[in-house]
């Protein structure tokens, strides 16, 4: 019986893993320190004739911001481009993306605390989705970088750009 639980908790674990389309191609692979910003609600942006009742369209997404780019590897014609200092980026965290295991991942961005410096791969795949073709950007790896200090919540804004300031009322 001892032997049974570990190999069934790995079944399970790769269960919750969702795989890559067999026709995925490889276009880029994105590595970055980023900081974690906390999560976000993305609402529906009514788009088709269900929204926003049926359409499922928002989504809880966990936010980062890049702090600078470690690795980049462009290897298909038109894979991304290379993620920049200052850019966000977002983790959808309702929905499964392939190639993707997402039950560690959440796992994961449930133990971070707002500010926390992470390393974040993230691989750019072109694929075969049912009958179309469509781009896929699983996180495959993150991990905490200890040696980074903590930010502030409110992230500095980008040069040329203002904060934001409340209105008086």
């Amino acid at each position: 019986m001892k032997r049974i639980i570990p190999i069934i908790s790995l079944l399970a674990s790769a269960a919750f893993a969702s795989p890559l389309p067999q026709q995925a191609e490889l276009l880029a692979v994105n590595k970055v320190e980023a900081h974690y910003l906390g999560t976000v609600h993305i609402p529906c942006r009514h788009k088709t004739a269900d929204c926003p009742d049926k359409c499922n369209h928002g989504y809880t997404a966990a936010r980062f911001r890049v702090v600078r780019n470690l690795n980049y590897e462009k290897i298909g014609q038109y894979g991304d481009d290379c993620i920049e200092p200052g850019a966000w980026l977002y983790i959808n965290l309702s929905s499964p993306t392939p190639g993707q295991d997402d039950e560690a991942l959440f796992r994961f961005i449930d133990k971070l605390k707002v500010g926390d410096s992470v390393r974040i791969t993230q691989k750019h795949y072109y694929g075969q989705q049912g009958d179309c073709m469509e781009p896929f950007r699983p996180v495959t790896d993150m991990e905490r970088d200890e040696k980074s200090a903590k930010v502030p919540a409110t992230p500095p804004a980008l040069p040329g750009q203002y904060p934001v300031m409340p209105i008086a009322k």
